[in-house]
């Protein structure tokens, strides 16, 4: 199922203009790399909507895996200094809309989204400010460092997947809807009303092979293409807004 991405009159109509509750936003990129640019598209769809986010800069261990092992000990950082409830996204995730008005109802420990396949997808979390939340990413960080060369979130599926086995589980959880861990090209998609989150599938481009003449996959082209298309449209810029003044860090 396509989505088109929003207009700037879409994205605009959709800007968060209250002062009522919502969280954080935290992603995170490495330096010197193509994630640079994932990062700058990413804030620019934020702040055409207004919302907080917390962007960190990490060195590249000189591995994808590797680099995305470092994701639950940025995220339990996080959790042990900013309150409320954070959304964990892929520094390759633009924003559709205001993804507050529906996760703020979710009271779990955390919220990810499970493929029909039944595997958890870790591009999208939802971290709650919660004791048990922070002890999940306390045991998701160690098994990511125990086991760096496995997926961060093979280990997040593992950790949830036995303690859900469990007569009395530690963590509780709920299962996000595709709309707020949509692919744009997966065609197992669920029907939706609407995208809160879509990602861009960077690891297409950390993972390309050139194949006869030059040539790319089509998957990555087909990435690049749905750029192209999104950042048509967000190029439009932007002025400051001081009274939703995007709150970001790069350090």
């Amino acid at each position: 199922m396509a989505v088109a991405f929003p207009t700037l009159a879409e994205l605009a109509s959709r800007r968060r203009v209250d002062t009522g509750p919502a969280g954080t936003i935290v992603a995170f990129y490495t330096t010197n790399s193509f994630y640079e640019q994932e990062k700058e598209r990413l804030l620019t769809s934020v702040r055409y909507l207004g919302l907080k986010i917390i962007c960190i800069a990490v060195e590249d261990t000189g591995s994808w895996v590797r680099n995305a092992g470092l994701k639950p000990g940025v995220l339990l950082e996080q959790r042990k200094t900013v309150r409320g409830p954070l959304l964990y996204v892929d520094v390759d995730a633009v924003f559709h809309r205001d993804p507050w008005p529906e996760l703020l109802s979710i009271r779990s420990d955390i919220a990810v989204y499970y493929e029909k396949s039944g595997h958890l997808l870790s591009g999208t979390v939802l971290i709650n400010d919660s004791p048990s939340a922070l002890a999940l990413l306390e045991t998701w960080q160690k098994g990511c460092m125990n086991a760096p060369e496995i997926w961060d979130q093979l280990v997040l599926e593992q950790i949830v997947g036995h303690d859900t086995a469990k007569i009395a589980p530690d963590y509780s959880i709920t299962r996000l809807p595709v709309s707020f861990c949509w692919i744009f090209d997966n065609l197992e998609n669920d029907p939706v009303e609407q995208v809160y989150i879509e990602h861009l599938q960077a690891s297409r481009e950390a993972k390309k092979h050139r194949r006869f003449l030059g040539r790319i996959g089509k998957r990555l082209q087909r990435r690049r293409d749905r750029i192209v298309e999104i950042e048509r449209i967000l190029s439009g810029g932007i002025g400051a807004d001081p009274i939703h003044e995007v709150a970001m860090r790069d350090d």
